[in-house]
């Protein structure tokens, strides 16, 4: 039951029917079971798993807390505190090692990935911590803390949210006035726009994308790197379109989720790509990972280690192959380099007088910030690292450049109609993006700001535009989510 299925679009206005409408008392509850039931409309027999990781850290935490209370009073010992912190983590994290990489163990038969596991899995490990460290208190209500972890909106791909934000809001859920009209219409414009993001713009793109990847030793330069350039922006648009349906569907239920990107593609260095993209997960790595080995603490070859490590981890939690290790060493060498050589670029740029703070040079580091992140998504939706290189080897041997004026560029699976809905589906989304990074404005809070008939205006363009323009048929796959398998 993807959030593009048909099936969603009859389970999702049935849950806000019973939501709102219910006792106030029974909130947790229904959205708990509906939370399940989402669960197990794509594997039922993995609900199991969920529910034993959810067990599972539920009472590790509690462990943990009593624990914290017999040490204070000296009758515990850190020693046995850290055991059942690593013997909760260990677990859980072993499960997610088994579902991610069981293809390569000496198995008979292998097994599926775990719906939304590379997401609780993370949050299991970061409340752990938090309780171990005394951050946070451990949880007592088994049916809230399951409904943190496995709350529908963001099962698929995210957010990582933390206790300290979603446990809160699940306890106070029951004294919220549901039928608050200004929440509930920016809630929908999200969703609006969301879907207007994945049908319109993001699965037309994936259609020139899935032909030149999957063919790339047909092709030349032109080809190669608008696949790669479609790539850089589609997976954002993807993204994006899925957690603002996420974050609508939540705001209506009343929850906040926490925003997981913040204009990434106007970010002028790799580390500030990296400040702006996935934020959440940004957020997990820099506070379990980066710090934990020494941060930039110890040194500057430390620090650069620690970054390599850090990205390296990020590789290896996006999937189970080289190309993933590969795309994450990557980001952490751009960073290691920009690092070192930003004294460098300082001088020189003192030396030539350049106007750091114009338009000009901005746009320089939009440009090289594109095709540094570009080159690494290469490997990241080729299927294996020697693919990738090929496919880079290529795009800078086979020069064609009358593919631009020959129409070899609407044989890709698009149609000179498609390029164009795409373009001005982009000018709008870019748009929408520049005034998140110069205003710090969502859509939706923006057009609650507007008169009724512009907002409603916009509706009706985003409403018509999602059923006439998306990308619907046997040739699309609007199932899953780029992120949908992580």
């Amino acid at each position: 039951m993807s959030f593009t299925s048909y099936t969603f679009f009859i389970f999702l206005p049935v849950v806000l029917l019973l939501y709102f409408l219910m006792p106030r008392r029974l909130r947790t509850v229904w959205a708990l079971a509906a939370s399940l039931i989402f669960y197990m409309s794509f594997q039922p027999r993995y609900v199991f798993v969920l529910l034993f990781a959810a067990l599972l850290s539920y009472f590790t935490g509690l462990g943990l807390e009593g624990l914290q209370k017999t040490a204070a009073a000296g009758e515990g010992t850190e020693r046995r505190k850290k055991l059942l912190l690593w013997s909760g983590i260990g677990i859980v994290l072993f499960i997610l090692v088994f579902f991610k990489y069981n293809k390569y163990f000496p198995l008979p038969f292998s097994f599926a990935l775990p719906l939304g596991i590379s997401y609780f899995t993370l949050q299991i490990v970061a409340y752990l911590v938090d309780i171990y460290k005394g951050k946070i208190r451990a949880e007592r209500n088994i049916i809230e803390y399951a409904l943190f972890l496995s709350f529908f909106p963001k099962m698929i791909a995210g957010p990582i949210e933390r206790s300290q934000n979603f446990m809160g809001q699940i306890k106070d859920c029951r004294n919220w006035n549901l039928f608050d009209g200004r929440r509930i219409t920016e809630g929908f414009s999200l969703v609006a726009w969301g879907y207007f993001q994945k049908l319109v713009i993001g699965d037309r793109m994936a259609l020139l994308i899935r032909e030149v990847f999957d063919n790339y030793m047909l092709y030349g330069f032109v080809e190669l790197f608008l696949g790669a350039l479609f790539f850089l922006i589609q997976i954002y648009v993807d993204f994006l379109g899925y957690m603002n349906i996420a974050m609508g569907v939540s705001k209506i239920m009343g929850f906040r989720l926490q925003e997981n990107f913040n204009a990434p593609y106007f970010a002028c260095s790799v580390k500030e790509y990296w400040s702006r993209w996935h934020l959440t997960l940004s957020a997990w790595l820099k506070e379990y990972i980066y710090i934990p080995l020494g941060g930039n603490r110890k040194g500057r070859a430390r620090k650069y280690v620690n970054i390599l490590i850090t990205f390296f981890v990020s590789g290896m939690w996006h999937g189970a192959s080289w190309n993933y290790v590969l795309w994450g060493g990557l980001q952490g060498v751009y960073q290691i380099l920009e690092d070192a050589f930003a004294p460098v670029a300082d001088k020189i740029n003192k030396r030539l007088h350049t106007k750091t703070d114009s338009f000009s040079y901005r746009l320089l580091q939009y440009v090289r910030t594109w095709f540094l992140v570009l080159l690494g998504l290469v490997f990241f939706n080729s299927p294996t690292a020697p693919d990738a290189f090929r496919y880079l080897g290529r795009m800078f041997t086979r020069w064609n450049p009358w593919a631009l004026f020959d129409g070899t560029i609407y044989t890709l699976g698009l149609n000179e109609k498609s390029f164009h809905v795409v373009a001005a589906g982009l000018v709008l989304f870019f748009l929408a993006d520049w005034m998140k990074y110069k205003q710090n404005e969502r859509i939706d809070t923006w057009l609650s700001r507007q008169c009724i008939w512009f907002r409603w205006s916009v509706w009706i363009v985003l409403l018509l535009s999602t059923v006439i323009l998306g990308a619907y048929g046997p040739s699309y796959d609007a199932g899953n989510f780029v992120y949908f398998g992580f």
